[in-house]
């Protein structure tokens, strides 16, 4: 790509992206977020030249400084890559798949924005009992009716993650359930909020490395006792009910999570 391509590449969508109204407690973090969805939709392309640093912290509205660590953090990500001498770049592929804690990602947009074919084996919707982690994650009662939705991750052919999905039924299970059984194991956020009419606005997620017992060993193809990532998220409406609660065992050879810290400032 010429040097006049680069600079005629359009930074508006970005800039809307930073400022959409919320506070900006962390702008370095906002223009990451900003940078990766315009990847993730495609608008950045893979290969792609981004604007040379000054110019682009200028479109953007923010310090070379801000700019500069988002890059860091986007390129240690593995979705941006530094060509000393010449600029910074798209990455034009990535085997590790990289998510960050920061932001609600639907997994089989981390999977295209990777360059990666998003698939799903042993799709299965079935009504249960919710256990006592189930009901204290969506705030009811022990027992009640949830739909958990079973699903094998992929990328490609290659086994990405296990996951379960519960959504509380309680006395809309008669028309609930049937539409649930609808979902076709793409993307759960875009069907909770197009589907059961549901916004998404926040989650609280926790990780930890576990080891994988044998059922899971199996679907990802994997040794007894390998060290999974499980993720354990919960997903809040505006009102701050929780929807859904996920628990997800990723494979570690195939994916980390990130998370940005920025230090104390005078």
């Amino acid at each position: 790509m010429t040097e006049r391509d680069a600079e005629e590449q359009p930074t508006e969508g970005i800039s809307k992206l930073i400022w959409n109204g919320i506070p900006r407690e962390n702008l370095t973090t906002r223009v990451a977020n900003a940078i990766r969805e315009q990847i993730r939709s495609g608008k950045l392309q893979r290969g792609s030249q981004l604007r040379g640093e000054v110019e682009f912290a200028r479109d953007l509205g923010v310090s070379r400084q801000t700019l500069r660590e988002a890059t860091r953090l986007l390129t240690r990500e593995g979705l941006l890559t530094i060509r000393h001498g010449v600029g910074t770049f798209v990455a034009e592929s990535q085997g590790h798949l990289s998510s960050p804690l920061d932001t609600m990602n639907s997994m089989s947009a981390l999977i295209r924005e990777h360059g990666g074919e998003a698939r799903v084996d042993g799709l299965k919707v079935r009504r249960i009992a919710a256990t006592a982690e189930i009901a204290g994650a969506l705030g009811i009662a022990e027992t009640s009716p949830v739909a958990e939705i079973f699903r094998l991750r992929l990328i490609g052919e290659k086994p990405l993650a296990v996951a379960y999905d519960y959504i509380a039924l309680l006395d809309d299970a008669e028309w609930k359930l049937p539409l649930i059984k609808t979902f076709d194991g793409g993307s759960i956020y875009t069907f909770i909020e197009t589907k059961l009419k549901t916004q998404l606005a926040f989650s609280e997620a926790k990780v930890a490395a576990v080891a994988a017992n044998k059922k899971h060993a199996s679907l990802l193809n994997v040794r007894a006792g390998f060290p999974l990532l499980l993720m354990r998220e919960v997903q809040f409406e505006m009102t701050n009910n929780p929807s859904l609660y996920s628990v997800i065992y990723h494979n570690s050879d195939l994916v980390e999570f990130t998370m940005m810290r920025p230090g104390a400032r005078s």
